[in-house]
C-alpha cells in the first residue's frame, strides 16, 4: 500500500468519526447568534430568589436590607451565600449553544441537583432558567424552561445555587466576649464524668482547683465562642429535654450563658443537639466539633512534673 492510499484512508476515517459524532447522534454545532445576557440584573435591587429542585424548594427574600430564608422555613439567611448568588445573577453571560438535541439533555443537566432559578427584582419576576452541570471554573450549563437547547454560561458557579438548605441559613449560635467571663463550669453525664470548675484570678490567670491552666489551651477554647457557628439545625420542636450529656456554664459579673449538648442516639456520624440559654433555635454539632466544646480537665490543666 503506497503512501497516497494511506493518507486517503486516514482522511476517510476522520470523516467517518465526524459523521458518527455529530450526525448520527443528532448533535450539531450551532452557529446561531445568542444574546449576551438572559436578563439584566441589578444586584442591589434583587429582592427574591427561588431555588426549586427535586429534594427541596428554597425561597430567599429581602426585607429592607435583610435577607431571610422564607421557605421551607423562616430563618435569617447566610449573607455570604446570598451575596455569591447575587454576584452571579448580575454578571453571568451566555457564551454559546452547547446542544439542541433533546436526547442529550441529560449530558448537561443533573437529575439530582438540577435547580430551577427564578429571580425577582423590585417585586417583579426578572427571569427564570434551569441551572445544569458545572463545565469548568465558573462556567455552567443553563437552559430556558421553554426551550430544548443548552447554553454555556460564564461567571456563574453552579455550586452557589445547589447547596443544602442548612448552608443558606445563618449558622451563628452565640458571641461571647472573653473578658466578660471569669468562671466556667464543666459537667457531663457520660462515661467521662466531667465535673470541674475553672476560675480566673485578679491577674487574669486561669486555674482549676489551684492547678495552673495552659494559657494557650484556654485562650483557644474561649476564642471559639467569640463567633460560634453550628454545623446544622434541629428544627423539630422539643418541649421536654433529657438530662444533658454535657453542660458548659460561662459566668462573669452580671453575665451567665449555659450551653447544653444532648447526644442523639443511634446516629452515624454521631451528633449532638445544642441548646443555648436565651436562644430559641436548636442547633446541631457533629462529634469532631462537639468534642471541642466538651473539654475534660486534662485538656486544660498543665500536667505536673513528676518529682525526680
Amino acid at each position: 500500500m503506497n503512501k497516497s492510499i494511506k493518507i486517503l484512508l486516514a482522511v476517510f476515517a476522520v470523516l467517518i468519526a465526524i459523521y458518527l459524532l455529530f450526525f448520527r447522534t443528532g448533535e450539531k454545532v450551532s452557529t446561531d447568534k445568542i444574546d449576551a445576557k438572559l436578563f439584566v440584573a441589578d444586584s442591589s435591587k434583587i429582592d427574591k430568589i427561588e431555588l426549586a429542585r427535586n429534594d427541596v424548594n428554597i425561597v430567599l427574600e429581602k426585607t429592607g436590607n435583610v435577607w431571610n430564608v422564607t421557605q421551607p422555613i423562616n430563618y435569617p439567611a447566610d449573607t455570604n451565600s446570598v451575596n455569591a448568588m447575587l454576584k452571579n445573577l448580575k454578571n453571568f453571560k451566555l457564551e454559546s449553544i452547547a446542544s439542541e438535541n433533546p436526547d442529550r439533555m441529560h449530558t448537561y443537566l443533573d437529575s439530582v441537583y438540577n435547580t430551577k432559578i427564578t429571580t425577582y427584582q423590585e417585586g417583579k419576576p426578572l427571569g427564570t432558567f434551569i441551572l445544569g452541570k458545572a463545565q469548568a471554573d465558573d462556567n455552567s450549563y443553563i437552559k430556558k424552561p421553554d426551550e430544548n437547547r443548552i447554553i454555556l454560561a460564564s461567571n456563574i458557579l453552579a455550586a452557589n445555587f445547589t447547596k443544602p438548605l442548612k448552608d443558606y441559613r445563618n449558622k451563628h449560635v452565640v458571641s461571647v466576649n472573653a473578658f466578660s467571663v471569669n468562671k466556667m463550669e464543666f459537667r457531663s453525664t457520660d462515661s467521662n464524668n466531667v465535673n470541674f470548675t475553672a476560675l480566673k484570678d485578679s491577674a487574669n490567670v486561669w486555674r482549676v482547683d489551684g492547678d495552673s491552666v495552659s494559657s494557650s489551651a484556654m485562650d483557644g477554647f474561649i476564642s471559639m465562642f467569640a463567633n460560634l457557628n453550628a454545623e446544622d439545625f434541629k428544627d423539630t420542636t422539643m418541649t421536654t429535654f433529657p438530662t444533658p450529656t454535657y453542660t458548659l456554664n460561662l459566668l462573669g459579673p452580671n453575665y451567665q450563658l449555659t450551653i447544653n449538648l444532648y447526644k442523639e442516639a443511634n446516629l452515624d456520624p454521631p451528633s449532638f443537639i445544642c441548646q443555648v440559654s436565651g436562644v430559641n433555635q436548636l442547633f446541631k454539632f457533629y462529634s469532631a466539633m462537639a468534642s471541642q466544646i466538651m473539654k475534660k480537665r486534662s485538656d486544660l490543666v498543665i500536667p505536673k512534673t513528676a518529682p525526680k
